[in-house]
Order: structure tokens, then sequence, then C-alpha cells
């Protein structure tokens, strides 16, 4: 290598750099639904606690306070998976390049080349992100290549709630169906709190919920008649989904499409499967979460982790340098009875 030719960043400024740029994918994460927190370990301790709110008695003042129960409950400890990710900058990426500066061409740089590619990194592992994520919420969190990492049903030991909505029936009581959603999650709140209920669906069921005749009818007898006809078209996170509010439930339409890999091919996996939908509490205080652990690095060791962890190494005669990239996310959905399947069987 030659002594005279110097990579001008380091570890920390790439990690920094990379983690600037703005995360411009993705609807979970514009909603903002999971918190993120930076973690010293590569395992999360979840500990399972019915955590019910109690009605304190009164006592005369200057008496001593009831006593704080300790309840029972058991221990879930979940590894952070591991995304690794690189790229090689080569001498033909940049030699004879030209870039746009103003109005005027000038030959590209290494710091041009470097910014591109983190913004390439950055866009991979902010939709790696956001399948975790949407993974978290459906209850089974899988990898690009489809294995499956946790099913969270079978970690904590629970059965799913899923309500058939029987869209194809004319005379299905919707409002009932709602309603039992709702139901089921209020129910399961116990001691965490709710400032509405969403459901996610993909476009099939969506299309089957507003021209079902219950629905159409319960719009057309009030002043919002031509919500159905110009229905809302929200622009989240790039996804262009239409949102439409009825039995008070926000029904929001995901259409990201995940380009991930089946039997070595790539292919496109719908955020939401065909006629089906998710639905979850929002404004809650402790049930969807992010954790970012330690990259697997020296220089990281027992650190708050990062979303992203960039590092460099320039190759044998200069013959290239070597991107190395990691994100270790792990999502979870702390209380998975929160939320509920709903699915059209018709």
């Amino acid at each position: 290598m030659d002594p005279d030719f110097n990579f001008p960043y380091s570890a920390t400024d790439l990690t920094e750099q990379i983690n600037r740029i703005p995360n411009s994918y993705g609807l979970l994460r514009v909603m903002g639904l999971f918190s993120e927190e930076g973690v010293i370990s590569t395992t999360v301790e979840i500990r399972m606690e019915d955590g019910l709110l109690v009605v304190l008695p009164a006592t005369e003042r200057g008496a001593p306070g009831t006593l704080a129960g300790r309840e029972t409950g058991k221990t879930l400890f979940f590894k952070v998976p591991h995304f690794p990710h690189r790229d090689l900058i080569k001498p033909a990426d940049i030699q004879n390049m030209l870039v746009m500066q103003g109005r005027m061409k000038r030959p590209a740089t290494v710091a041009d080349e470097v910014a591109k590619r983190l913004n390439n990194l950055r866009n991979n592992h902010a939709i790696t992100l956001e399948y975790v994520r949407m993974g978290a919420l459906k209850g089974t969190i899988k990898d690009g290549n489809g294995a499956v990492i946790y099913d969270l049903y079978d970690e904590f030991n629970i059965v799913q709630h899923d309500v058939d909505f029987v869209l194809g029936t004319a005379g299905t009581d919707v409002i009932a169906k709602a309603e039992e959603v709702t139901d089921y999650i209020i129910t399961n709140l116990k001691g965490e709190v709710a400032s509405g209920i969403e459901v996610q669906v993909d476009g099939g069921f969506f299309n089957k919920l507003i021209q079902h005749p219950k629905v159409e009818k319960y719009w057309l007898q009030t002043n919002s008649a031509g919500v159905l006809a110009n229905m809302e078209r929200n622009r989240l996170g790039g996804n262009w989904g239409r949102v439409f509010e009825f039995a008070n439930i926000m029904w929001r339409e995901n259409k990201t499409t995940f380009p991930v890999r089946v039997n070595g091919a790539l292919t496109g996996e719908a955020a939401i499967e065909a006629n089906a939908g998710y639905a979850y509490p929002t404004g809650t205080l402790d049930t969807f979460k992010t954790w970012f652990a330690p990259a697997d690095t020296m220089s990281t060791l027992n650190a708050p982790g990062d979303q992203i962890f960039v590092s460099s190494e320039v190759l044998d005669h200069q013959k290239g340098i070597d991107l190395w990239s990691e994100s270790n996310p792990l999502a979870l959905v702390k209380r998975p009875e929160l939320v509920v399947r709903a699915h059209s069987s018709n």
C-alpha cells in the first residue's frame, strides 16, 4: 500500500455521516409507531407482566401509603439480528467521471463517490429496518431471504386474534366486526394506554371495505358522501396509500412492496398479504420498540448502537476501497395480543 495515499474518512466519520443522511423510506418510520433506543448489549430482555393499574384506597392524612406489589412473571431474551452489507469503490468508478457543480462540470472525487455509496447503503439498511418492523407488527420477523428470525406469538406463547370481516357478503355487519377488533384491543390494553386504533390493510381488503353495501350506505346517509368518491391518499413515507375513517378506526392502505429473495431469485413481497390487515393501538407508551445493538467491531464494544455502522479498508495496491456497513436492529411488539389480524375470506 502506498503510504502517500490516505483515505480521508475514519469509521467514526463514515458512521456519523451515514446516520446524518435522512431516512426517507417507510410508512412505519414516518408514523413513528416504534420508539427507538440504542443499547450496549446484543441481547434484549423482555419481562412479561400484566402491569395492571390499581385503584388505590383512601386513608387518613399522615397514614402510611399502600405498599406497591411485585408481580410474578417470566423473562424472554431476544438476540438482536445482524444485517451486514458491503460495497466496493474501484478506481474506474471515479476515473474520467464528471459531476455537476452548479452549472459547471468537474472531475469526480473520492468524496463524491463516498457520498453516493453512503446514500445507497443508507437506503438498503432503511428498507431492511422497515421490513423488520413490519414483520414485528405482523408477528413474524424474517430476513431478506425469507428465513424466520422470530415468530413472536410462539415466543410469547399466545395465539393471535383473527377477525374475518366476510366483506364479500352483502349482509355482513361490518360495524360489528370493527367493534370486535376495538373491544379485543381495548380489553388487552391493561396497563397500557391508547389514543386510537388503526388498521393497515392491503389494497384488496381496502377496496372491499369501502365498496361494501353497508359501508357505502353509512356514508351516503351522512354529510361525507363525497369521501368515497374522492378518497384521501396519504403519501407518508412515499407509500401513496388511501386512508379512510370508519367505525372509529383509521383504515390505512399499505402499498409497500419489499424486494426479497425467494430461492435465490429477487422478487417483490407485499407488506400486507392479500385481503388482510393488522389492527393496533396508537399512542401507546411502551408497546412498540426498536433497539439498536452495537456493531460487531472492537471499537464499538459495550457502546450504545447506532442505526448503521460503517468502516472502510483500502485494498492492496490501492485497487479500491472496501466499505463495510451493518445494522443491528430488533423491533418488537412487547404485547403481541394488542395486534389483531383482520381478513376477508370472500
